[in-house]
């Protein structure tokens, strides 16, 4: 399945692509497209995902979308504002302290994508989730 996928996607054959994901569940789908992302460090992978998030708008495969951009194409010059995109867009889907924890990851890192502000705003709602959230805690030392 992986070859397939790859060659479908590496062709512009997204349509076909999605065919052959329709056949999997989401979590080997998960493996192959960033293992794909890992060993070919190509931005295809991402632009497929993004595809899929178009036809589908599933968490999964916008959760899919930001793993992929800060991770294995994390060099690519913008990756990282393309998943705080993504996070974003998650978070409105599900809100939940694991998606607004990774919100303050754009905080944590040295272009430091989200101001000191919304970070605090985001620490003091995981918060209100969770009282002994250690992530928050330290955006509010």
């Amino acid at each position: 399945m992986q070859e397939a996928i790859k060659k479908y996607i590496f062709e512009g054959n997204y349509h076909l692509a999605e065919e052959v994901c329709g056949k999997m569940k989401m979590p080997e789908i998960h493996d192959i497209l960033l293992t794909l992302a890992y060993d070919t460090d190509s931005i295809c992978i991402y632009s497929f995902i993004r595809y899929m998030i178009s036809k589908t708008n599933l968490p999964s495969w916008i959760g899919l979308a930001v793993e992929v951009m800060i991770h294995p194409l994390c060099h690519i010059e913008g990756a990282y504002s393309i998943a705080l995109f993504h996070s974003r867009e998650l978070l409105k889907l599900e809100y939940n302290e694991k998606n607004l924890e990774m919100i303050l990851f754009f905080y944590d890192i040295p272009e430091k994508l989200i101001t000191r502000s919304e970070a605090e705003s985001i620490a003091k709602e995981l918060l209100a989730i969770n009282c002994d959230n250690k992530v928050a805690l330290a955006v509010l030392k």
